[in-house]
């Protein structure tokens, strides 16, 4: 009778002892579940693994979807990365513990995504022979910190590559001036020197070298100015009052010869940013609205600025003879000029400058247009 009260009373602490365990297995799924990790607890003799219902969420499995057993995991961790994981686990185990045991490695969510994850653990039992009995551990999503990693290393060879193209167009640019010119000097010598020589089509002929070759030189030119175009990034207040009548004066002669009017608001005094390249920015937009204007109007321009919490928003309307909207974001690529606006003089690069400049002072241009009746450019600079 007295074994069966000492049978019974083990059992109920067994029992007692197994609820605890339950009850702490529980509130350690809990907090592994917030902090988005998984425990794992290694019976490595007896290929028992005891696999925590947090680390088979975080692949998208319940509890009872994957058995606790190392070969549960290994049948969803990248290939790539299971021979990895083998030699770690091999060389923590030569060296006795004496180093880390740390990977960072790829699991194959249930739903066939990628899922980072890094893995340490300890193992806590060996037996007399250095044979490693129990190891426990611990797994971390770092999806969203690998992501950055990437983002981050395509972001700097992104960066890296653009100062090495402007780099290439600067000197590819600088040093076709000097051809260029002399094509057209040479053209324009030969025509002068052997006029009475030469036939009219020769004339002609050597007119239309000129003619290229001038145009080719301002494409180059161009060219040059969009490379240097941020390398002086000095920054500083901007009075956007003083810098658009400085401009205006600039533009003199055009508004004279096309007798264009402005609208000019109140403007910020102490816009933040590269006033060489504001200046651009402006004079850009400006002599825009004078060349492309409709015969039967005069140039109208008015210049407008909205105070936001965080941005200047600007504003340039002018009478123009307006942009197709399918062509809103062509307008901003470099060398772009539109069949509409093939009579008009220009390279098709001022707007790409603007572009630039927006970028560089962090803010956003956006246009809005309607055919005959003009446009109206807005940018957004941030104070």
């Amino acid at each position: 009778m007295h074994d069966i009260d000492q049978i019974t009373n083990l059992k109920s602490e067994l029992t007692h002892v197994q609820n605890q365990l339950k009850q702490k297995e529980t509130i350690i799924d809990s907090i592994l579940e917030g902090t988005m990790a998984g425990f794992w607890d290694w019976y490595i003799q007896d290929n028992y693994e005891y696999l925590s219902p947090s680390f088979k969420k975080m692949f998208g499995y319940e509890d009872h979807e994957m058995e606790n057993t190392p070969e549960a995991w290994m049948k969803i961790m990248h290939p790539d990365d299971l021979k990895m994981v083998k030699e770690n686990f091999n060389h923590y185990i030569n060296c006795r513990g004496r180093e880390p045991y740390i990977s960072e490695v790829r699991f194959y969510h249930k739903n066939g995504s990628i899922i980072w994850v890094q893995c340490e653990g300890k193992v806590i039992e060996w037996d007399d022979n250095w044979n490693p009995l129990r190891m426990v551990g611990y797994h971390i999503d770092i999806t969203k910190r690998k992501r950055m990693e990437v983002e981050k290393s395509y972001t700097l060879q992104l960066e890296k590559k653009n100062k090495e193209l402007e780099k290439f167009a600067y000197v590819a640019s600088h040093d076709l001036q000097e051809p260029i010119n002399s094509i057209k000097s040479f053209a324009d010598l030969l025509s002068s020197d052997k006029a009475n020589q030469l036939s009219e089509t020769s004339k002609q002929m050597l007119g239309f070298i000129s003619e290229s070759a001038d145009r080719m030189g301002k494409l180059v030119l161009g060219l040059l100015e969009h490379s240097n175009i941020g390398l002086d990034r000095k920054v500083e207040e901007v009075d956007c009052n003083r810098l658009v009548q400085e401009v205006l004066k600039d533009l003199d002669k055009i508004i004279h010869d096309k007798n264009a009017t402005f609208s000019v608001e109140e403007l910020p005094k102490n816009l933040v940013g590269n006033e060489t390249e504001l200046r651009i920015l402006f004079q850009n937009i400006i002599s825009n609205g004078i060349k492309f204007h409709s015969n039967l109007n005069a140039p109208h321009i008015t210049i407008s600025c909205s105070c936001l919490p965080e941005h200047y928003l600007f504003e340039i309307i002018d009478n123009g003879i307006g942009i197709e909207k399918k062509n809103y974001d062509k307008i901003f690529d470099i060398f772009t000029k539109l069949n509409i606006y093939k009579k008009y003089e220009g390279t098709g690069i001022g707007l790409a400058h603007c572009k630039k400049i927006v970028d560089l002072h962090q803010g956003k241009i956006w246009l809005e247009s309607t055919q005959g009746e003009g446009t109206t450019f807005y940018f957004k600079l941030p104070k």
